[in-house]
């Protein structure tokens, strides 16, 4: 059979940010057929992103295991898992939300006693864990219970920390970091020699179509890069590169930095990285959501062309275009729009670049 092959993306990150972006996606993602697409020809030209024409994918979320807070810290603790926070929140955001399983894997319990706060899908992760020994099998068999067909992928199977410089001192784990009332200076992992897995490696190198973030720039995109073997697939891939930028700062991670400085901390720990792309949100946001947003000293992040920006802008930082497009939607936070992302994000992959109406 010939065709049109799916793109082959890679979606890297970590916490809320990743989960909202795999929303976006999820209506892509093609059916698993057979030796379907064995003599397609590659993707090329125009998505049509229209509903007559809809791009299909191939996706590989590569998730961060760094977390160590509430539920996912918790069961770090009691039985030396791989924290399942993360994983979970991107299974669910690729499941059918309306199938029962799906909210059974969402349910969080109530309470302050023994399971009160744990995620019923963190449980499970945790159950299918202890019943066959590998952490991987446990997130492909919770795939399966969801139907999922995308693969979800730990960066690595090694058990590591977050450690930073901030302050004076060097800081230990995710939640203590970001608990502090001064800047990160640096960051690294705990093995420093944790190895990334041998599949999300290979995923990276055969990939068409790469996107870091959205999510907590320092905790959800850096500690990808920061696992061995990440950055330098990263380097190698031929794919396009496209990192997606928060729509608001956050205090201790990014604050005061504008959209170039967030770039500038990314590449830092990838020098010879090459990202192609970097995009960022453009459509203001009200008055009430940022006094909310204030109470946590975050503000909104100025696109690069901002005050000026249009509904769509582009220009070139050195090798990297900058494209600033109305991306977000509020209701309690400001998110990301799943729909509006995944369309951007089509939209530069088929046109090789964006070019403003």
């Amino acid at each position: 059979m010939s065709g049109i092959a799916p793109i082959k993306f890679v979606a890297i990150g970590g916490g809320t940010g990743l989960s909202t972006l795999l929303k976006g996606l999820k209506p892509h993602i093609a059916p698993l057929v057979p030796d379907a697409f064995s003599n397609a020809e590659p993707f090329v030209g125009q998505c049509g992103i229209g509903p007559r024409n809809p791009p299909q994918i191939s996706l590989t979320a590569i998730v961060t295991v760094t977390d160590d807070g509430k539920s996912s810290g918790r069961l770090r603790g009691e039985f030396s898992v791989l924290p399942p926070g993360d994983i979970r929140n991107c299974l669910v955001a690729l499941a059918d939300e309306d199938r029962l399983i799906t909210q059974l894997f969402s349910h969080r319990f109530p309470g302050a006693g023994a399971i009160g706060g744990h995620s019923l899908g963190n449980l499970i992760i945790l159950a299918l864990n202890q019943m066959n020994g590998c952490f991987l099998q446990a997130i492909d068999q919770a795939r399966a219970m969801l139907g999922i067909t995308a693969r979800v992928l730990p960066s690595t199977l090694d058990r590591v920390d977050l450690v930073a410089q901030v302050g004076g001192g060097l800081i230990r784990g995710q939640v203590a970091i970001k608990s502090q009332n001064a800047p990160i200076r640096e960051l690294r992992i705990s093995p420093i020699d944790a190895r990334a897995l041998d599949e999300a490696v290979e995923a990276i190198l055969d990939a068409d179509l790469i996107t870091l973030g959205p999510g907590s720039l320092f905790t959800s995109v850096i500690a990808n890069l920061l696992v061995g073997g990440v950055a330098e697939a990263l380097i190698r891939s031929k794919a396009k590169k496209i990192y997606v930028c928060n729509a608001m700062t956050e205090f201790v991670e990014t604050d005061g930095m504008n959209a170039a400085d967030h770039v500038k901390h990314l590449l830092a720990y990838a020098p010879k990285l090459k990202l192609d792309y970097a995009l960022f949100n453009s459509a203001p946001i009200s008055a009430e959501m940022l006094e909310r947003y204030a109470a946590e000293k975050a503000v909104a992040l100025d696109p690069p062309d901002a005050p000026d920006a249009e509904d769509s802008t582009s220009h070139e930082s050195g090798a990297i275009q900058f494209i600033s497009l109305p991306l977000i939607s509020e209701s309690r936070a400001v998110r990301h729009a799943p729909e509006k992302l995944s369309k951007a994000i089509f939209n530069i992959y088929s046109r090789g670049g964006f070019s403003p109406p």
